[in-house]
């Protein structure tokens, strides 16, 4: 049986935040969303909508792990990646440093749901982390 800590985050965006964060040049969005997120959301019917899940995703998802790791780990957005896959769901994925730093503490990248609704998109992150000293510790 895996033995452990679950840790969940949840983020509410507003869908017109994100079309301000669109009509908003040079702004904070290249820092936020990585190329290929920003590939995607380009890529959509309504991107705000698109950009409102993610950034929403990536605000629960760093949340989440914010909870496991230690205090002074920082968590930069261009090394957690939210894209869909190709079947249309949500998917973490992470780079860099933070993945060095997840690897080291046995924690897998959280797993993702994105929902809008009513001008807002509604995300909820799941991590877990092994049991210090080990399974069955």
């Amino acid at each position: 049986m895996n033995t452990g800590t679950h840790a969940t985050g949840t983020r509410l965006v507003r869908i017109a935040s994100a079309q301000d964060l669109l009509a908003s040049p040079g702004g904070d969005l290249p820092h936020l969303l990585t190329p290929a997120e920003l590939a995607q959301a380009n890529a959509r019917e309504n991107p705000a909508e698109y950009m409102a899940g993610h950034l929403a995703a990536k605000g629960a998802a760093t949340d989440a792990l914010a909870q496991l790791l230690p205090p002074s780990t920082g968590i930069d957005p261009q090394e957690l990646e939210t894209l869909d896959a190709s079947s249309g769901a949500p998917v973490c994925t992470v780079h860099g440093r933070l993945a060095a730093v997840l690897a080291a503490h046995g924690i897998e990248p959280p797993r993702i749901s994105i929902t809008n609704e009513a001008g807002a998109a509604l995300a909820t992150a799941v991590a877990w982390a092994p049991a210090v000293g080990g399974e069955g510790a």
